[in-house]
């Protein structure tokens, strides 16, 4: 009698997206499955250097169907644009028409985006650091050498990593340009004074103006207007504001929280749809895996190798292992030449000393170079992607246990 294969789609092939396809093409080698991936596009995506892509600069290209050459995974380059979990059927949009792909498990890792319908006219009269489509980084690489041309006015809203990472990257690559950052809070105020004080310090050297505490409350035609109805003219505006999964699950019909991100339980299976797991940006535990979560790439590669994991054990009948982790370290560019790095492990705070100047730089382009390159690596070698961290989650469970039965018996 011949055995029903399991059919795993994944749906994103970003960070979280190709690890957790190639970990998975791996688990499931000696059983009858197959595993399809759905991506818009046939290259690898490198969010950690789009703010050097609007810049222009020469980033490696990366196929997504020679990563995948030798796995036995199916790609397909098309855009989801429904999810049907009663059928069991994803419905696609793909260069040669719509196409209906079926599925035993769905893995969505459609990743994040910039949020551009909070504040009015975004959508309309700013850029994003967003790969393709309208007003993303295809018309920044055009629109930035003429800006120089003409010494014209950039602003850039928001001051997270993003933000800065830009703006920096700007004033250097195009000196003429006017750089202004446009923060709502105080600059820096999401990492220690310590760093914040050197990135404002390194930004003001090559020239960007910082204004903090100002919320933009609409944007219009080469003006911004703040909350307390202040006029900023700019020529070009890019927002780089706070982040946003995708509308798709919450028109599916998953459970998610505001920010759109699917809430799941320790697996990564989704709550309201335990055939359907998420990981990357577009996920969120109901319960913490041992430490604050955060969107990064390495949350994402953390999750995707993680969700493959748990989509393995569940097709083989096993009861999987919840997510937990730690946080290594960050760094942020600030410039061509320049970034700040230092060490969060164990707690995911910044530790002293941190890594500055060309040794901040090396140490940001190490773990930039390291997340692309980590897909390709786990083909040739899978399981070699590892982290520390993976017994906190069972740890903080047993501390509340015990602090549960402490305060029950006084």
């Amino acid at each position: 009698m011949q055995t029903k294969q399991t059919h795993i789609v994944v749906i994103g092939g970003g960070y979280a997206g190709l690890m957790a396809t190639i970990r998975l093409a791996a688990k499931t080698r000696r059983s009858e499955t197959t595993i399809t991936l759905v991506n818009g596009t046939e290259h690898f995506i490198e969010r950690l250097r789009l703010h050097q892509m609007a810049a222009n600069q020469r980033i490696p290209q990366h196929s997504i169907t020679k990563t995948l050459r030798g796995t036995g995974v199916d790609f397909v380059r098309g855009w989801v644009k429904e999810i049907r979990p009663d059928e069991h059927r994803v419905d696609l949009q793909t260069d040669n028409g719509a196409r209906q792909i079926g599925y035993d498990y769905l893995l969505y890792a459609l990743g994040s985006t910039i949020e551009r319908d909070s504040v009015s006219g975004v959508r309309h009269h700013a850029y994003t650091l967003t790969p393709s489509g309208e007003m993303s980084i295809e018309g920044l690489r055009e629109v930035l050498p003429a800006l120089n041309a003409i010494s014209g006015r950039l602003l850039i809203v928001g001051g997270g990593a993003t933000g800065i990472e830009a703006a920096a990257e700007f004033a250097e690559s195009f000196p003429n340009v006017k750089v202004q950052l446009v923060t709502r809070g105080e600059f820096g105020g999401f990492i220690t004074k310590g760093i914040a004080d050197y990135m404002g310090k390194s930004l003001r050297e090559l020239g960007v103006s910082l204004q903090d505490h100002t919320t933009i409350s609409e944007l219009r035609e080469r003006e911004a207007i703040t909350s307390s109805g202040v006029l900023i003219p700019f020529d070009v505006c890019l927002w780089a504001g706070g982040f946003s999964a995708p509308k798709l699950a919450r028109e599916t019909g998953l459970k998610v929280n505001e920010r759109g991100q699917i809430l799941t339980d320790m697996f990564l299976r989704s709550i309201s749809h335990p055939d359907i797991f998420a990981c990357g940006d577009t996920a969120m535990t109901v319960e913490e895996p041992g430490v604050r979560w955060r969107m990064s790439a390495f949350t994402a590669l953390v999750t995707g190798a993680h969700a493959a994991q748990c989509i393995a054990d569940v097709v083989r009948g096993k009861t999987p292992e919840p997510l937990s982790f730690a946080y290594y370290g960050q760094a942020i560019a600030l410039g061509r030449h320049n970034a700040i790095g230092f060490l969060t492990y164990p707690a995911d705070k910044p530790i002293a000393p941190y890594f500055t100047g060309w040794f901040g730089q090396q140490y940001r382009e190490l773990f930039a170079t390291y997340a692309s390159a980590l897909s390709r690596l786990e083909r040739r070698v899978p399981g070699i992607f590892n982290w520390q961290g993976r017994g906190r989650y069972a740890a903080a469970k047993r501390k509340a246990a015990r602090l549960e039965k402490a305060g029950q018996s006084i």
